[in-house]
């Protein structure tokens, strides 16, 4: 392969990377009220493009773009932005690797059932960390709503996310101009 043509894919990803950041920050200030027991929980559809960016170019790109997208949400939220990358990359993280052992749609819904319950363990376990430290809460307190609360949220999130997935998979995929076994997994 020429430098020429190695250059080419290396700017093409920096400059998809850079949009897929810039759409997932601004869907990050996109907050749904979803939970009616809980109204301070927000979901936000940050977390499919994202997907979509680790799907596309590998779990690296996927971090990279949930970690980068979220550092400005920091300076507004410190608690939760760090929460959000942590649960993001949860997600995002196992879909790519096991869809990039076979690039089929099983292979993504696969991979994406596992991030999401990751992403439901390490969301709960984070809060068990965080909502304490803000929220003027015992850690007893946010174990008795994990089950009625926070476990539902986060279900409901990943539900979501699955779901706007692999609808918009094969879409992006022709888009993006990406084959089955075109990528290697990183």
């Amino acid at each position: 392969m020429s430098s020429t043509s190695t250059t080419h894919v290396n700017t093409r990803k920096i400059a998809l990377a850079a949009l897929f950041t810039a759409a997932s920050l601004v869907l990050s200030f996109v907050q749904i009220p979803l939970f009616p027991a809980a109204p301070w929980l927000m979901y936000d559809p940050s977390g499919i493009v994202c997907l979509v960016a680790a799907l596309a170019f590998g779990p690296k790109l996927g971090a990279a773009v949930a970690i980068i997208s979220w550092m400005p949400r920091v300076f507004l939220d410190p608690f939760g932005a760090p929460m959000g990358m942590l649960s993001t990359c949860a997600f995002v993280i196992p879909a790519a690797l096991v869809y990039a052992r076979s690039r089929t749609r099983g292979a993504s819904l696969a991979g994406m059932v596992l991030g999401a319950a990751l992403s439901i363990v390490v969301a709960c376990a984070a809060n068990l960390l965080v909502t304490p430290l803000y929220a003027g809460v015992t850690m007893q307190d946010v174990v008795y709503m994990i089950v009625p609360i926070l476990l539902p949220f986060n279900a409901l999130k990943m539900a979501i996310n699955i779901v706007a997935g692999q609808v918009l998979l094969a879409p992006c995929m022709n888009v993006l101009g990406e084959q089955p076994g075109s990528h290697n997994a990183q």
